[in-house]
């Protein structure tokens, strides 16, 4: 079986989910299918935002990432929200290049270390070349095709079909047209495999 797992570098939980799906479920056979998308472009219409969380709540969710990322052994930088975050567009549009080329995990594994681990500015095309060069691939050819319009609309395509099927953040995953959505939905997604099997 086949299951997508949509994700952008952008979000940390989509990092950690990164990090442990395709362990999660290799005693089922499940053949884990990546599908880069554009977080910024899922969000549904903007409301009015309530209240900014309190310091209780801010040093809880923290604690809470670092706790899932110390199960799934995904390592961060120190955490700074004044720090403002890269756009992560060319690095998902390297991913489908690296894809093409049958390079995905040799670049997405190092891609999103790089965001989280490392913290650099993986919206840098020199970082993305040297991504690119590390998965084995020609880094300047296949960063000028990740830059291409091409590819960018193709990104742009991808999340419009994402959202058309009930996208709205990441990590998400289907079973079928039932869509999980969340780090801590590995279980239920487990169950509705099995049941389906």
């Amino acid at each position: 079986m086949n299951i997508p797992f949509y994700y952008d570098y952008a979000c940390p939980w989509a990092y950690i989910g990164s990090c442990r799906v395709e362990p999660y479920f290799a005693d089922l056979g499940i053949e884990v299918d990546f599908r880069p998308v554009r977080l910024g472009l899922l969000a549904e219409n903007p409301g009015p935002r309530g209240l900014p969380p309190g310091e209780r709540k801010k040093k809880w969710y923290v604690s809470d990432l670092r706790a899932w990322a110390e199960m799934a052994g995904a390592e961060f930088a120190p955490l700074d929200a004044a720090t403002p975050r890269p756009d992560t567009g060319l690095l998902l549009q390297a991913a489908l290049v690296a894809a093409d080329h049958g390079a995905f995990r040799d670049f997405h594994y190092p891609a999103y270390r790089a965001r989280w681990a490392e913290a650099r500015p993986v919206d840098d095309p020199a970082v993305v070349r040297e991504l690119l060069e590390g998965a084995g691939l020609d880094g300047e050819s296949a960063l000028a095709e990740a830059q291409s319009d091409v590819v960018r609309e193709r990104l742009d395509a991808d999340t419009e079909a994402a959202t058309v099927r009930g996208v709205f953040g990441v990590p998400s995953l289907f079973v079928g047209d039932r869509m999980f959505w969340g780090n801590d939905r590995y279980e239920l997604v487990r169950h509705f495999i099995e049941k389906s099997s």
